[in-house]
């Protein structure tokens, strides 16, 4: 038993060394990658919560009640650890809201700050359609997208691709005026562009 105790404090310890210098780095990565991206029309928040990741925020409310707990107890020693756990998921929160952001650009939408713009940009002329579906507290945006070609010349999925993008509804008035300018018009037929051959589906 005394050695599985052991084991426990060894992993537990290795554990606490890991956090403290995985988070704040991952923030620092995710906000000097963020830096990079110019020119962003509108910032989608992504997270679970309200736009905001659900995890980092349970993780440090729990970290909180142990404070608490620690506190109530007369028990100082755990409480500094359990600090410095609540601000290691104070940098996690950092780092996964930025890098769950959706960031509208004049030239589409960036699926992901870590990937290659080329790889990671949904251009609005490769949407072929998309609708929208409410939800209680935000709104679904279903796009369906040609998917670009791999370096074999195939197709990465068969038929049209579909990606969902989650809108806040504190957010869905000036994301949906980009989609309005942006997708809109392509999608409108005119009859006098197609009598003179002018209209692309």
């Amino acid at each position: 038993m005394n050695e599985i105790l052991d084991w426990v404090m060894v992993f537990e310890t290795y554990f606490f060394y890991v956090v403290m210098v995985v988070m704040p780095v991952w923030a620092f990565v995710a906000l000097y990658k963020r830096s990079k991206v110019k020119n962003v029309k509108i910032a989608i928040n992504h997270g679970l919560l309200w736009g905001y990741p659900l995890l980092p925020v349970v993780y440090g409310v729990v970290q909180l009640i142990c404070v608490g707990i620690a506190l109530g107890m007369n028990d100082s020693q755990p409480v500094m650890k359990f600090l410095m756990y609540f601000l290691a998921s104070m940098f996690w929160f950092i780092a996964a809201a930025v890098s769950e952001q959706k960031l509208v650009l004049e030239e589409g939408i960036l699926l992901s700050i870590y990937a290659t713009k080329k790889s990671s940009l949904l251009r609005w002329n490769r949407i072929l359609d998309y609708f929208i579906k409410e939800k209680e507290r935000h709104l679904d945006y279903h796009f369906f997208f040609q998917k670009q070609l791999t370096t074999e010349g195939k197709m990465a999925c068969a038929g049209r691709c579909k990606i969902i993008i989650r809108v806040q509804k504190r957010q869905k008035h000036a994301f949906h005026a980009i989609i309005r300018e942006k997708l809109d018009p392509k999608f409108e037929i005119d009859p006098v562009k197609i009598f003179r051959d002018e209209f692309k589906p």
